[in-house]
């Protein structure tokens, strides 16, 4: 990557560090008892994540989505006097991958959760071991919204980042082991949507078996650990209670969202013709990507396209899942696939921005500028890439058959 697009990121962490540092202050910083503002205890989602893991230790995954149940759980566990409303929002076949963090006090998994998911994403963005020569970007990183909103919320973003980037990463000499990753990204599905069509189009055939087998056999271990129930209870209570806060746009965390379902929404469009806008884009994103993927762009382009055309496909993505696009944007950049200027420049600096703080500030003022900075660098790498003439590195312009 060309050290003045490194000094651009930099300034880009920087211009987006007084509105982060604000929120963190005001809303986010624990006190004593290690209570934030709102009455979250310190790590926010990781508080689901560890009490999900022990529940799932202790054969008791019917306290965890029984909704009422659960929270004065939480509230017991964290001496939360009035708990604030607390939702496991993830399937059951994610519980066998959460359990091992259950086993060691929630104070000692936290900062272990944080430095873990550190070195995900930095494995996902550079690839390897940063060296002296990375110097420059791991400033910038260290200091960047996306890395923040991940640790501020203890969210597990930055392991998904590994899963979906890694695996596009290694698929063209390891389908297996990416298709093993691609399995796993099933706890959170609505990310990975592009990623079948992506096997196919590029025939990674084994990678798409593996990655099938890994997902089923997640889903068989957790319904011989924990039963049918759970799963019924996620599919007919949790999920319609989670979709309940974004249509109903009552709930803190959609201020974090970066769809264009949210955006229309902000800007006063009903849910109905925000759902079937949202299934067109889906529909023109699916159809750009095949466009790309038999097209002669670089591998790391395509790859990128996939990573920002999957989390603008849905409309349930948050801020922390940008986490994915932005590792595969670095990778992209540092590989010599798409090299910006003019527009795109500030383009990417605006993306770069916007996960943490900046969203947050400017989208509880109705002004939804994270879909909009999502799409703009969407668009932008998709015109570079059917602009594409030949493959910058031809080895990587398609995962071999």
């Amino acid at each position: 990557m060309d050290r003045i697009f490194v000094r651009y990121l930099l300034l880009a962490s920087l211009a987006a560090l007084p509105a982060m540092v604000s929120l963190m202050a005001l809303y986010f910083w624990p006190g004593a008892d290690l209570h934030e503002q709102r009455g979250y205890y310190i790590g926010l989602d990781f508080v689901n994540y560890w009490s999900g893991a022990r529940l799932a230790l202790s054969g008791s995954v019917d306290r965890l989505y029984d909704i009422a149940a659960y929270n004065a759980l939480v509230g017991e566990w964290f001496s939360l006097a009035k708990p604030p409303l607390m939702v496991f929002s993830y399937p059951p076949n994610a519980l066998p991958l959460l359990a091992p963090i259950g086993l060691a006090p929630y104070l000692v998994a936290l900062p272990l959760w944080l430095a873990l998911g550190t070195a995900a994403f930095l494995a996902a963005a550079l690839g390897r071991w940063p060296g002296r020569e990375d110097l420059g970007l791991l400033v910038a990183i260290a200091l960047s919204p996306i890395l923040w909103v991940n640790l501020v919320f203890g969210q597990l973003g930055l392991f998904l980042a590994l899963l979906f980037v890694g695996a596009l990463r290694i698929l063209p000499t390891r389908p297996g082991t990416a298709g093993v990753m691609i399995g796993l990204l099933t706890i959170k599905p609505q990310l990975g949507l592009l990623l079948p069509l992506t096997l196919i189009l590029t025939g990674a055939w084994r990678a798409f078996a593996t990655a099938a087998a890994t997902a089923i056999l997640l889903v068989l271990v957790s319904l011989a650990l924990y039963g049918m129930e759970p799963w019924q209870v996620w599919w007919s209570e949790t999920a319609q209670v989670q979709w309940a806060f974004v249509s109903e746009m009552n709930s803190f965390f959609v201020m974090q969202m970066t769809t264009p379902f949210i955006a229309l929404r902000y800007l006063g469009v009903s849910v109905e013709v925000a759902l079937a806008v949202q299934v067109l884009v889906a529909l023109v994103i699916a159809a750009a990507t095949w466009a790309v993927l038999k097209g002669p762009a670089s591998w790391p382009l395509k790859a990128a396209i996939v990573a920002f055309g999957s989390v603008l496909m849905v409309p349930y993505v948050l801020a922390y899942d940008l986490a994915i696009p932005l590792a595969a944007l670095l990778w992209c950049l540092r590989s010599g696939g798409v090299r910006p200027s003019g527009l795109a420049v500030p383009v990417v600096a605006i993306v770069w921005a916007v996960p943490f703080g900046v969203t947050l500030v400017l989208q509880n003022r109705g002004i939804p500028i994270a879909p909009f900075a999502v799409g703009l660098c969407f668009v932008w790498l998709l015109r570079e890439a059917l602009g594409a003439r030949v493959p910058y590195a031809p080895q990587l312009a398609s995962p071999p058959r």
